[in-house]
């Protein structure tokens, strides 16, 4: 007995191996940890829910999953995949961040003057990493977010033409070398030219893109140096200017043929990604993107005026980037599109590209979804990152909220937005998109 208290007060994990013994030899059943979750001030308490565990009317998994499903517990409280997420808003016309938000997050208050040990370690304790500043530190394939930056360099060397059409073959046999990589369809999209390509996120058109600039596979470091020489132009050179904590980029230096859909060993921050976005719509500048407008003493008279500084010009002709702009709309907006129905009730036009990207066979894919509105004059770009998040269709989804909620008239439309997205139960959308 004094053996096992005097280790409940001194190691955390000793404590998280009784419990371990309560519950595997049934000591404690599941409906009775429910039932602490209300006790405990995790849940509010329901004498109604605490009802039905007790008499077994409701199981344990069925109101575990009802929870999490009303987002009454989180899954980052668990650790759950997906339990994280970024969310990056910029002014493509200046490089400015309007808002950047890392998920899960904690009490920076807490960390202020004197720290909170309890809440210092809980933190710590927590399998969902809420301290790292995903936003810059986490890095992911881009997946087919990367398309359109290998469409500008495949047009702009010349090694396809706007009204160029070529045939979806589904499985890529052109190359025994790397194999034989497939469309994310296992159907054909038909003829298609770039922006269909892009509208269809078509892997096996971009696939014959990154061939041929490879002398038809022969020469992998010259299709490489191509997709390397446009990923510098687009930012993908250095760190995004965000945040020194920034992870350094990686620009891919295998496979040039699965590197033209954002795979290879191609690995970016959302950070990153937001500003390869950002000039994308500027058309012109690569921003260092800037976080802070300003910085006032206590007595609130500006010391410091900032503001995105460029990295490097761009020159792309107007044709390519219409080409572009089209097959980007088309995501959103096209007949074949899988995504319209978040941005159906918008009052204004989104263009955007969806990313699904596979680094790991035994957990989730990534879901990516890189956009930008209104379509003609673009005002915001938004990035969304949820890695292991399934399926783009759910970061196209977080997205839609962000802009109902910027291009919302009046404050009740934002209160109606907010309150709609807090409450929402997810995506029911099973369809797989890239």
């Amino acid at each position: 007995m004094n053996y096992v208290f005097k280790n409940l007060k001194q190691d955390k994990n000793f404590a998280k191996k009784v419990y371990y013994y309560l519950i595997d030899q049934g000591i404690v059943s599941g409906s009775e940890l429910c039932i602490i979750l209300f006790e405990q001030g995790v849940l509010s308490y329901d004498e109604e829910q605490v009802a039905k565990l007790s008499n077994g009317v409701v199981s344990a998994y069925e109101f575990i999953r009802s929870q999490i499903r009303n987002l009454k517990i989180t899954p980052a409280m668990l650790a759950l995949e997906p339990c994280s997420g970024s969310i990056i808003i910029t002014d493509p016309k200046t490089g400015n961040v309007k808002a950047c938000v890392s998920y899960p997050g904690y009490n920076t208050n807490k960390y202020a003057n004197k720290i909170d040990t309890d809440y210092y370690f809980k933190l710590y304790e927590d399998k969902s990493y809420p301290t790292l500043y995903r936003a810059v530190q986490q890095r992911t394939a881009p997946g087919s977010t990367y398309k359109p930056l290998a469409a500008i360099a495949g047009l702009t060397e010349g090694y396809i033409s706007i009204g160029e059409r070529i045939h979806d073959g589904v499985v890529f046999k052109k190359a025994p070398s790397v194999g034989e990589p497939k469309c994310w369809s296992s159907s054909s999209h038909g003829n298609i030219n770039v922006s269909q390509g892009i509208e269809h996120s078509c892997n096996y058109f971009f696939y014959e893109v990154g061939f041929r600039m490879s002398n038809s596979a022969t020469n992998h470091k010259k299709g490489l140096k191509v997709l390397e020489k446009y990923a510098k132009m687009f930012g993908f050179d250095t760190t995004s200017g965000l945040s020194e904590a920034e992870y350094e980029p990686i620009i891919s230096t295998t496979d040039a043929v699965r590197s033209t859909i954002g795979q290879g060993s191609n690995s970016y921050t959302p950070s990153q990604i937001s500003r390869y976005l950002t000039t994308l719509v500027n058309q012109k500048n690569c921003y260092e993107l800037n976080l802070v407008n300003k910085v006032k003493d206590t007595k609130g008279k500006t010391v410091l005026k900032n503001k995105a500084k460029v990295h490097n010009k761009i020159n792309i002709s107007s044709a390519t980037w219409d080409a572009v702009y089209k097959g980007m709309y088309g995501v959103v907006n096209g007949s074949h599109s899988s995504i319209d129905q978040f941005f159906k009730d918008l009052n204004v036009k989104v263009a955007g590209k969806t990313g699904t990207a596979q680094e790991s066979k035994s957990k989730p894919n990534h879901a990516l979804f890189i956009s930008f509105a209104p379509y003609s004059s673009p005002e915001i770009c938004t990035t969304v990152v949820i890695p292991n998040g399934y399926a783009s269709s759910n970061a196209a989804d977080v997205a839609s909220r962000v802009y109902k909620y910027y291009f919302a008239k009046s404050k009740k439309e934002k209160e109606k937005v907010l309150k709609e997205s807090f409450s929402s139960q997810g995506s029911s959308s099973g369809r797989r998109t890239d």
